[in-house]
């Protein structure tokens, strides 16, 4: 069936470009450099992806904004669509959604041809309102389908995975109606420079607000436009000899460069000055039109100043750990990468050096996102679990002087953020996914032991106590860590509310059994001490990142030491607790 695919498109301030407000604190600075809002790339890539499917389907874009939104038109032609529609105002900076949604519906009603759909993104990323595709339905008297994360299309019948915030919802409508595309659609393509030179042909019609009989004068007025006051951390002190500790020993921070995605200090005695940071860029360099993911590794000697030792150049790093026991009479390290790939380092002469790597995807635009070692109590245990961007979770195995992949099998539908071993048994393995579901595995039969699906959101974190047997904690983009007692996984025994952020990592601490340290992203990094009936109590608050805290680890050396890092601010800081 051939289809009218419209697909609105605006020029935004580019993704990677650091927002600054105007001299004038009237605006952000838009003197830099601009592309098209990456939601609507998306849209653009399913409309096309729906012209290659039946080439009769039209795909026309449609952008409201000044001149240089042409540029953004041209793109969108580059891409594949075969006609654009440009509706030129002076000051983009003032249109509004309402404003918006009613271009798009004067200039439905002037069309001729009418579309059978409008696919847009869900929001853009300067104003991120998330407004015109829902204003536009109703305009129009359309059903909606929001946050689309997988879109199939049959005769007239439209069915929509939808991404909510408990996980996946599945509508069906009938054509005509409005899409807004979220980020898991679909991953945009380039254009080509024999597209490029090409778009340069296609038609592109210019309109004014006028000329649809549109006024977008805006109803909503800017005052004034501020930067966010920089957070900081606040304790009390119990007398001017713990404040001057605190003030010579705390916050010693260094910058990463790359935005920095996990920290482990080593538990051995002998190397328990180590600390280990891992980050990931995403780069402009492309290898098979697919951009790369570029990262390094720090190692730093916390006992000296906080300059790198040693800077080691990989695949983007994702997760890594410190094997609690020695592997070849060494301390060592295991690496997991955005490639797929799997690195075993061993300490010589304080330095990282590599000992083996394993490919554990066949696939290596397949992410490894964390990894557990077996051996934190079982001590004679080696084996290492991983888990990866398509749901999978892999058992790695030592053989000789490398690692093999003993067993793998899919154990979520979306990203399998975490895996983890009870460390108590270390024959059971405990999940958690971005379809919001956290699970048990017996490794022996790679079979589930159980699966709870209470969860608000993806789960993100956990890990077995290694004080305590069947104690676990798990974490949540919903900002809540979970207690549970794994004898009896219908419920946890308890939970515990963060101050905001959701909850990335989750550490023990190595020799307090009721303490525990979250990474918060959003909110900060956070210790909690936990009674016997596991009732929290939030007693450090550490507030000095600046955007997402992803990695967070207690010192094995000094045990109130903790090192935490964040992502876009790319930032490591060393502080205490009390």
């Amino acid at each position: 069936m051939s289809l009218r695919i419209f697909v609105p498109v605006k020029r935004v301030v580019d993704y990677a470009v650091k927002v600054r407000v105007n001299a004038t604190m009237t605006d952000v600075d838009r003197n830099v450099k601009h592309s098209m809002n990456p939601f609507d790339e998306i849209a653009i890539e399913e409309a096309v992806r729906i012209k290659e499917k039946d080439p009769k389907t039209e795909v026309v874009a449609i952008s409201c904004g000044t001149t240089k939104s042409q540029e953004t038109l041209r793109t969108a032609l580059a891409m594949g669509a075969d006609r654009a529609v440009h509706v030129e105002v002076k000051d983009d900076s003032t249109l509004q959604p309402l404003a918006v949604a009613k271009l798009l519906k004067a200039y439905f009603d002037k069309e001729a041809n009418k579309p059978d759909m409008f696919i847009l993104g869900k929001q853009a990323i300067d104003d991120d309102s998330n407004q015109t595709g829902q204003m536009l339905a109703g305009l129009l008297k359309w059903p909606q389908t929001t946050f689309a994360s997988k879109v199939e299309i049959s005769d007239k019948s439209l069915k929509v995975v939808r991404e909510i915030d408990g996980g996946l919802e599945t509508v069906s409508t009938k054509l005509p109606a409005v899409i807004t595309t979220d980020l898991r659609l679909n991953e945009p393509r380039y254009a080509s420079l024999p597209n490029i030179m090409k778009a340069k042909k296609k038609p592109l019609l210019k309109l004014t607000p006028e000329d649809l009989g549109v006024d977008i004068s805006p109803r909503i007025e800017t005052i004034k436009v501020e930067e966010p006051a920089k957070r900081v951390g606040g304790r009390k002190v119990e007398s001017v000899d713990e404040l001057l500790d605190k003030l010579q020993n705390e916050a010693k921070s260094f910058d990463t460069v790359f935005s920095a995605d996990s920290t482990e200090f080593c538990p051995t005695k002998e190397h328990a000055h180590l600390l280990a940071v891992g980050t990931y860029q995403l780069t402009d360099e492309q290898q098979d039109k697919v951009r790369i993911r570029k990262g390094k590794t720090y190692l730093f000697d916390v006992n000296q100043s906080l300059i790198p030792k040693q800077v080691i150049e990989t695949p983007a790093v994702l997760d890594m750990k410190w094997s609690h026991s020695l592997m070849n009479d060494t301390s060592t390290l295991a690496i997991v990468d955005s490639i797929g790939g799997f690195h075993w380092y061993g300490i010589v002469n304080d330095q990282l050096e590599l000992k083996s790597t394993c490919q554990v995807t066949e696939d290596n635009s397949v992410l490894c996102l964390s990894l557990d070692w077996a051996n934190r109590l079982n001590k004679s245990d080696h084996r290492i679990v991983t888990s990866h961007s398509n749901g999978n979770i892999s058992l790695l195995t030592p053989n000789e002087d490398s690692y093999v992949v003993e067993s793998e099998w899919h154990g979520h539908d979306l990203e399998a953020w975490i895996a983890a071993f009870d460390y108590w048994n270390s024959n059971v393995v405990y999940t958690g996914g971005d379809d919001a579901q956290f699970r048990g595995w017996d490794t022996r039969t790679q079979t589930p032991t159980f699966t709870y699906k209470r969860h608000l959101m993806g789960v993100t974190t956990m890990q077995s106590s290694p004080h305590q047997e069947h104690v676990l904690v798990t974490g949540s983009y919903d900002e809540t860590i979970y207690f549970w007692d794994t004898r009896s996984m219908r419920a946890p025994v308890n939970t515990f509310q963060t101050p905001g952020g959701g909850i990335w990592r989750l550490k023990w601490h190595p020799s307090l059994p009721k303490r525990l340290l979250s990474a918060s992203m959003h909110a900060g990094a956070f210790v909690i001490d936990v009674d016997t009936d596991f009732n929290a109590e939030l007693i450090t608050s550490f507030l000095n990142h600046s955007s997402m805290v992803y990695g967070a680890d207690w010192s094995y050396q000094d045990h109130s030491l903790i090192a935490s890092c964040s992502f876009y601010d790319h930032i490591l800081h060393l502080w205490k607790t009390i």
